[in-house]
């Protein structure tokens, strides 16, 4: 019993050892944080984790060119897929011949993709270059997100749609004064400016 009591501690000591290494290959990684395995990264030091972030298992976080912030308190069910990248297409090109360092970076191939504090993902969600997902968010799972999320919403399809604001003003404002300092807090003017254009337009998330 002792002896398997030893592996099984060595074991662990050898897990925690690597999962700590590949948190330092990130350009930054809260020790709060988890990745569940398995995962793939593209360009680790693109991506910027902050603090109480749990991702579940089967991620894809591809950071090639342009970076992936995701701040605190985020939390993603399993199969979550961020690209901040897309290939090019070009007269008399193959797409797969085109490299990396041949792209033409100018028509916007490459941009960031920022996840704000407080969002849920569920199961499989997409998320494409170019998107701020906004505070509070809660994404539907299955979901292909392509464009900015506003915040405190539910947003769900393919591609993502506005559906409804998870709460009242009066409750966002509520929660914000709870969890947030003063000068961090959404306005009751900011709040009444999105809930009129998305409970009336119901637009693709923009």
């Amino acid at each position: 019993m002792r002896k398997i009591s030893l592996i099984k501690g060595i074991k662990e000591i050898i897990k925690l050892f690597t999962v700590n290494n590949r948190k330092e290959m990130f350009g930054s990684f809260d020790i709060s944080s988890v990745i569940s395995e398995p995962y793939s990264v593209s360009n680790a030091s693109n991506i910027f984790i902050a603090d109480h972030v749990n991702i579940g298992a089967g991620s894809i976080l591809y950071a090639t060119n342009a970076p992936i912030t995701i701040k605190k308190y985020f939390v993603s069910a399993r199969g979550l897929k961020i690209a901040t990248g897309a290939h090019e297409r070009r007269v008399g090109r193959f797409l797969a011949s085109i490299k990396e360092n041949e792209k033409n970076h100018s028509i916007g191939l490459d941009k960031p993709v920022i996840i704000n504090e407080d969002v849920w993902a569920g199961f499989d969600v997409t998320i494409i270059a170019g998107v701020e997902i906004g505070r509070g968010c809660t994404l539907a799972a299955g979901s292909v997100v392509t464009k900015n999320t506003p915040p405190y919403s539910i947003c769900g399809g393919v591609p993502a749609r506005f559906i409804k604001f998870y709460w009242t003003i009066d409750e966002i404002m509520k929660h914000e004064q709870i969890l947030y300092p003063e000068e961090a807090r959404m306005t009751k003017q900011q709040l009444d400016n999105l809930f009129s254009l998305y409970n009336h337009n119901h637009p693709i998330c923009e």
